[in-house]
């Protein structure tokens, strides 16, 4: 699908950039919280470390001392020291060199800082404001609380160790980083050609169909929304193909039903003029009866390309149908006689009326009872019935002919269709063509069934309101 075009201005590159970026993005966003989020626990950890060999030291030196005076703050840099001499009071020792900038700054048991902290001398009382979130260091035994612990912020201090532990936690997500994003860029290619697949199955049928040539059936790909459309352009060729051939079969019906009468008035003319044939009256109707075929295979022919080209216009009007279709049986009433059928109608008296064209209503009565009557035999019944339903007028023209087989029936509404291959039927082959039009255009439907042996019988039905 890429051809002619950059490999990522291709659906398959953009599909694949797509997925790259997703992963890369959604990477490093899990890759920079899974550092940030293991360097905190990591810091937290030290912290309570510290806070833990704090409390340690302290229950120490109280132990050997009898008090915390004289603690100097370690912080997790070694053991703990007992400062110089002459630092506490009473004779004690007093602090040394403090450890500054720890997480703790660590009070006596009268809040008063052991070591220097932010805002405060060492041996001077914490106010009773500042002793929120202190932390009693209880001693050895846990029955009194002999120093407090009070959080300063403060990062623990960090030594190598730990340095190296954090960066070697950093590459290993840079590397799980870097080795999934080459992960994601074949995976999202390799997806990208999958799911398109189906698009270039596509686009290579277009193609064949554009050169003309025969297309196989394409695949269904899957149950998603892909193989969908492959089964729709199966479908889709499956009809132009059948309309092909109806457009062939179609020419090829006009051009026969054409030559048939223009060869019987060429060669009558010829014979006419070279005084071969005397223009005796039988041959001069002869030659009418073929023109005014003629004439009508081409007015029904132009009738429904305007049909096709929705340029069929209806002179529509509030008409009481059941006198038109009266009228319109009783103009076949003398063919029927000369036949041998008996034709007859069964009309409402008045009937509904409906918004219809008169003159087309009538020409698909016509249509129909001309039908029947040619394919009913002598003796034989053609009978036009008509009747509410509901919102609509049914309209059905039955005759006792010898019927239409199920193979044929779906294929009597097609144009010029006649189900004699011989093509010796009467008429131009369009008439049910026309009739169908003629309903359509009016809102309505038509449709047939027959039994071979039992006749058949045409139904159409008129919608009674705009």
């Amino acid at each position: 699908m890429a051809r002619g075009k950059g490999v990522w201005r291709s659906l398959t590159g953009r599909l694949a950039l797509a997925f790259v970026a997703l992963s890369v993005l959604t990477l490093g966003l899990v890759g920079a919280f899974s550092y940030a989020f293991t360097r905190a626990q990591f810091r937290q950890l030290l912290t309570e470390q510290v806070r833990t060999e704090l409390v340690q030291e302290l229950q120490t030196y109280e132990a050997l001392h009898g008090s915390t005076a004289g603690f100097r703050e370690h912080q997790g840099k070694g053991p703990p020291e007992r400062s110089g001499p002459g630092s506490a009071p009473g004779g004690q020792d007093r602090p040394s060199a403090p450890a500054v900038g720890g997480p703790f700054t660590v009070l006596d048991a009268q809040y008063r800082p052991l070591t220097p902290s932010t805002g405060h001398v060492a041996g001077h009382t914490l106010p009773v404001a500042e002793r929120q979130n202190l932390m009693p260091v209880p001693d050895a035994s846990g029955t009194r609380t002999i120093a407090y612990l009070r959080p300063t912020g403060n990062q623990p201090p960090q030594d190598a160790r730990s340095a190296a532990f954090l960066n070697s936690v950093a590459r290993a997500v840079l590397t799980v980083m870097v080795v999934a994003a080459i992960l994601a860029v074949l995976t999202g290619g390799l997806l990208a050609r999958t799911l398109l697949h189906p698009l270039r199955l596509l686009l290579r049928a277009i193609h064949a169909m554009q050169r003309g040539e025969r297309v196989p059936r394409l695949p269904r790909t899957g149950p998603d929304e892909l193989g969908e459309v492959l089964v729709a352009f199966n479908a889709m060729q499956d009809e132009v193909n059948r309309q092909r051939h109806a457009q062939r079969q179609l020419t090829a019906d006009i051009a026969h039903d054409l030559n048939t009468p223009l060869s019987v008035i060429g060669g009558t003319l010829e014979g006419l003029l070279d005084g071969t044939f005397p223009p005796t009256p039988e041959r001069l109707t002869r030659l009418q009866h073929e023109t005014r075929h003629l004439t009508a295979l081409v007015r029904d022919l132009r009738f429904l390309a305007l049909a096709d080209a929705g340029e069929l216009r209806l002179t529509r009007e509030r008409t009481p149908v059941g006198p038109l279709l009266r009228d319109a049986t009783l103009r076949f009433q003398e063919l029927a006689d000369r036949a041998g059928v008996t034709l007859h109608a069964t009309l409402p008296d008045p009937g509904p009326d409906a918004p219809v064209d008169p003159v087309r209503v009538v020409q698909v009565v016509q249509n129909l009872i001309s039908n029947a009557l040619t394919h009913t035999p002598p003796g034989g019944t053609v009978t036009l019935n008509a009747r509410t339903d509901g919102a609509s007028y049914v309209v059905s023209v039955h005759d006792t002919g010898p019927g239409i087989p199920a193979d044929v029936l779906p294929h009597i509404f097609e144009r010029l269709y006649r189900a004699d291959p011989s093509r010796h039927a009467p008429g131009s082959g369009l008439g049910l063509s026309i009739a169908r039009s003629i309903v359509e255009a009016h809102g309505g439907r038509v449709t047939a069934t027959s039994t071979p042996g039992h006749g058949t019988t045409v139904t159409f039905t008129l919608p009674l309101q705009d």
